[in-house]
């Protein structure tokens, strides 16, 4: 056995617990592209997606010959159960579920729902780990995990996916093995650009750089959003389907080992005292959750510039929506159009 294998054998296993359901990726949309090939489902079937989501996942959807359609969210930003059946279709065969901003919800009524409409389930965690003491809700057919830039506990890349099906994650690995491993070129790449990232966040330095893209009336959204893509522009399946390299493998499994969970204590005791002092105890209950995570705090208000503009003057960065989008209905007729998710 090599190197890697040996790696990915012993961070499987210990993510696992040694249940043997989970499958080491090179990022989320990796396992969920390596999902859709496993399932090999009909062309033009429909894969229902929370309406506030990744692009890239839709992307997937897309790419592999199927229909994304959008979900309305609640006011907590959790996929709203009630607006399942009323996205449902014959052609319905997924439902991807996103954990926003750190919170995770009570998926029960999601998944009996799922469940009646015969949908499988993969809920994209990317936001959700607060460590590895949780891996995803029961009953859910797959979850996803991200240890991609600025993800709690990141590896410089990396996802680890836990499967229910055994038979489908067999089949998943198959296909994998067919991948060409990543280069350690393109590490050593993520390290560097990691390291300017880690510099422009301290308060001194994005505070400069928000000031010089005010002073070339250029967004410090559209800056930083350059520095967190993952892939560059171009075909996006043919950068998604690589193996992991050796380095990103080795990393993740000392990440897991060595994991503090007082960080992410550390980040909810802040998050409530902010919750404390700006009484948002009532507004926007889903901050009470005591599972959340908080990898970004979601504070609803309805003059988002003049708040961000405060904001960043303090040396905070803030963004209306980041790298979120609203999934685009495949037909207006059917009534897709997800006025919270939108709002």
């Amino acid at each position: 056995m090599c190197i890697r294998d040996s790696c990915r054998g012993k961070l499987e296993s210990d993510w696992s617990g040694g249940s043997g359901d989970a499958i080491a990726c090179l990022c989320v949309r990796s396992g969920f592209d390596l999902i859709l090939q496993a399932l090999d489902l009909p062309e033009g079937s429909e894969i229902l997606f929370s309406a506030l989501t990744i692009a890239d996942m839709p992307r997937v959807a897309e790419a592999n010959g199927l229909v994304p359609v959008p979900v309305d969210v609640g006011p907590d930003f959790h996929i709203n159960a009630s607006e399942i059946s009323r996205a449902v279709t014959e052609k319905s065969r997924v439902l991807v579920i996103a954990h926003l901003f750190g919170a995770r919800g009570d998926l029960s009524e999601v998944l009996q729902v799922a469940r009646e409409h015969r949908l499988f389930v993969i809920e994209d965690c990317a936001q959700a780990f607060t460590g590895p003491q949780w891996r995803g809700t029961p009953g859910a057919d797959a979850s996803l995990f991200s240890f991609v830039t600025i993800k709690t506990m990141t590896a410089f890349g990396g996802a680890l996916c836990r499967m229910n099906d055994k038979a489908l994650l067999r089949k998943m690995q198959e296909i994998e093995a067919g991948y060409p491993v990543k280069s350690r070129f393109s590490q050593f790449i993520k390290i560097a650009k990691f390291a300017l990232m880690k510099l422009a966040s301290t308060k001194l330095m994005f505070g400069w750089l928000t000031g010089l893209c005010g002073f070339f009336n250029k967004p410090v959204d559209e800056l930083l959003r350059g520095f967190t893509r993952a892939f560059p522009p171009g075909e996006l399946v043919t950068h998604l389907r690589f193996r992991t390299d050796t380095g990103t493998l080795r990393m993740l499994t000392r990440r897991m080992s060595n994991y503090d969970p007082g960080r992410v204590r550390l980040r909810q005791d802040h998050a409530r005292q902010i919750i404390s002092r700006l009484g948002l105890g009532e507004s926007q209950r889903d901050l009470l959750d005591e599972t959340h995570g908080f990898w970004l705090f979601p504070l609803v208000t309805h003059d988002h510039e003049r708040l961000m503009k405060h904001l960043r003057n303090e040396g905070f960065d803030s963004t209306q929506r980041g790298a979120l989008i609203v999934v685009n209905a495949p037909d207006p007729d059917r009534g897709n159009s997800c006025p919270v998710a939108v709002d």
